[in-house]
Parts: C-alpha cells; sequence; structure tokens
C-alpha cells in the first residue's frame, strides 16, 4: 500500500464504518416505512437530504480537507446515533436521521476523495476504487447480522449505541499522528470552471442512469420471481448472487490493474462493455425458466456491472478534478438521484415497465459511456 499509514488505516476504517451506517440508515428507513410512522413530507425531505448532505458534504470536502471532513462526519453520524439510542420515537427521530445521513455522506465524500491517492500508486486509481468499493460492502454485509444478535443480547437502545462508538472509528484513526502528510485538496483551484467541462456533465448522464439501474435490479428480481411464482427468499437469494459477483468482479479489477494485467486506456471499456452485455443479457433472461439459468444470469449480471462505479470515479477524477473530487462526485451523486427520483414513480405500478427498464438503463449507461470515452480521446 501507499501514502500515510494512517491515512490508509483509515481509508479502511472509514469504508467499512459508512458500509455499515448505510445498511444501518436503509434498516431505520425501512422500519419506519412498515410502521408508517413518518409522513410524505418527511419521506420527501429525509430523501432529498441524502443527494445535499453528499454535495454539501463534497464542497467542505474541497475546502476544509479529508482528513478534517472525516473526523467532523464520523463524530456527527456518532452523535446522531446515539442521539436515535435514546429517543428512537418519530418526532425525535425527524432530528437524528437527518443528522446521521450528513454525517455518513461526509465520512462517504473523505472516505472515496482518500482511496483514490492511498490505497495504491496515484496511477492506479481505478484499482482503488474497485477496492475501496469492496470495504464498502464488506462493512455493510455483516451489519444487519451483527444488529440482530446484538438486539438479541441486549436491548436496541443499547445495539444502536454500539453502532454509534462503532462509527467512532475513522475519527479516532484521522487524529492519530502520521509520519507522513495526508493527501490534501488544492482549494486555489476554482470549482466554477468544472460546470464548463463535457466530461463532467457525460459522467453524469452516465450515473443519471447507473444509479437507477441498481435500484431497478431489485425490482427486476422480485417482478420475476413473481411472474414465475417463486417465494421470497428465492428473491434474496438471486440479490445476493447478483451482490457477491459485484464484489468479486470489483476485487478482480483492483488486482488485474495491479499487477499490470492492464493496458492503456482499459478502464474506458469497462464503462461501455459491461453494460451494454448486461443489457443484452437481461433481455436474455426474460425469457429464462428455470432457476438455475436466473442464478447463473444473476452472477453474470453482478460481475458485468460491479466495477462501473468506481471505474467511472475513477476516470473522471483523474481526468476532470483537479484538486476538486469533492465537488465532483457530489455533482454525480445528484444527477443520480435525479434519475432514481424521475423514474420511480414510473416503475412502482407496472410490472411490464418493471421488466423491461433495466435494459434500457443498462443500454443508456453503455451510450453515455461511449460518448464520453470518445469526447476523452
Amino acid at each position: 500500500m501507499f501514502g500515510a499509514r494512517m491515512a490508509t488505516a483509515a481509508v479502511i476504517g472509514g469504508a467499512m464504518s459508512f458500509g455499515m451506517a448505510l445498511a444501518l440508515l436503509g434498516e431505520r428507513k425501512a422500519a419506519a416505512a412498515r410502521s408508517r410512522s413518518l409522513s410524505g413530507g418527511t419521506w420527501f425531505a429525509l430523501n432529498l437530504a441524502i443527494p445535499v448532505s453528499v454535495l454539501l458534504g463534497g464542497i467542505l470536502l474541497d475546502i476544509y480537507g479529508a482528513r478534517a471532513i472525516l473526523v467532523a462526519g464520523s463524530t456527527t453520524l456518532a452523535v446522531a446515533l446515539a442521539a436515535l439510542s435514546l429517543r428512537p420515537t418519530a418526532p425525535h427521530a425527524i432530528i437524528s436521521m437527518p443528522l446521521a445521513v450528513f454525517g455518513a455522506a461526509n465520512v462517504g465524500v473523505a472516505i472515496i476523495a482518500l482511496m483514490s491517492r492511498v490505497l495504491f500508486a496515484p496511477e492506479e486509481m481505478t484499482a482503488s476504487l474497485n477496492l475501496g468499493f469492496v470495504f464498502f460492502a464488506l462493512g455493510s454485509l455483516p451489519t444487519p447480522i451483527l444488529a440482530e444478535l446484538l438486539v438479541e443480547k441486549l436491548h436496541p437502545r443499547r445495539t444502536l449505541a454500539a453502532f454509534a462508538l462503532l462509527a467512532l472509528l475513522p475519527a479516532f484513526l484521522a487524529v492519530l499522528p502520521d509520519s507522513e502528510p495526508w493527501p490534501r485538496s488544492d482549494p486555489s483551484s476554482a470549482a466554477t470552471h468544472l460546470m464548463a467541462e463535457p466530461k463532467l456533465w457525460l459522467a453524469a448522464s452516465v450515473m443519471f442512469f447507473y444509479v437507477p439501474l441498481e435500484a431497478a435490479i431489485g425490482l427486476w428480481t422480485f417482478a420475476s420471481m413473481q411472474e414465475r411464482r417463486h417465494d421470497a427468499a428465492e428473491e434474496a437469494r438471486l440479490l445476493s448472487y447478483f451482490w457477491a459477483a459485484s464484489i468479486a468482479s470489483r476485487l478482480l479489477i483492483a488486482v488485474a490493474q495491479h499487477l499490470g494485467f492492464s493496458i492503456e486506456g482499459w478502464d474506458r471499456f469497462l464503462i461501455v462493455i459491461p453494460p451494454l452485455l448486461a443489457g443484452a443479457l437481461l433481455g436474455n433472461l426474460l425469457g429464462a425458466t428455470s432457476l438455475g439459468r436466473m442464478r447463473a444470469g444473476m452472477v453474470l449480471l453482478g460481475m458485468l456491472l460491479g466495477p462501473v462505479m468506481p471505474t467511472l470515479l475513477a476516470i473522471l477524477f483523474h481526468d476532470v478534478a483537479t484538486g476538486k473530487e469533492g465537488t465532483v462526485l457530489g455533482f454525480v451523486f445528484v444527477a443520480g438521484s435525479l434519475g432514481s427520483a424521475l423514474l420511480a414513480p414510473i416503475v412502482a405500478p407496472r410490472t411490464s415497465i418493471t421488466l423491461r427498464l433495466p435494459i434500457f438503463l443498462a443500454l443508456s449507461v453503455a451510450a453515455a459511456g461511449l460518448v464520453m470515452g470518445l469526447i476523452g480521446q
């Protein structure tokens, strides 16, 4: 590993902490949805807080640096989770949940900006981000199981308090002294020129289609299983195959570049060819009748789509960011959130659209990635 040792440790610990926060906040949102304890306006505000927090966190990152934002975000997340443990009911959660979202968003943007510089050498940014996203998954996947075990042994409130302590890990690692300076953004570079950069808008268009594509895979799996009259357990297994394959493909890409099994410009192909093949695969799976074929298809689908987002961010950081990784990350994340918000009302009520939308989204990702690659040549 390259870079400051404490920065590397903070990236690994922070990535797992961020993954934990995503899983935990997702579970809290699902529980609130089941109990219908939040009004429609509150739901809208909570969902709006996510992209706003990422964008604001990105801007603050470029001003104050990753170390300061990691400490502030980690501390904010821990305070919010501690507040939820003390007052988990709806009126108090309305304040604590957005605060937790803001803290997690700051941890996320700081970690993504750092991992692009410290996990591997600077010229191996694609490998760094793909490996970093593996650590996100390693934090999020065990969280539901760990939470269930802690609830059985302790109390739900004490469980949230325990997770609040875990959320402080990135802040603890960030404040430890290091023998080398942490990577810093360039505060002197202006962010206004980014808006005139065509590749930023093209990357935003890729994210506009890719973020809802990941969500649509879950709906597509549910609709496919309903159409074939399979139970929810099989749906969960298929999605677990998809995410496991996605993690494995990111690790494979990271190892491949780090060991030198890559050619110049190969990352441009990763945001075009795999989504194109994924669209064809999704179309083929519409006619699948056997569960074995569906399982194999979900594994292949995860292998194809897994590296797309981290590779896209690596290209963007390398070609466009120029010391403004936070602002760039916030901008493309807002584009992805906008895509999800615009497409969600179309998909939910209509099974026929749910089954075909992922094909359109995958092909749109490939088309936007192709234009982005051509512009960059």
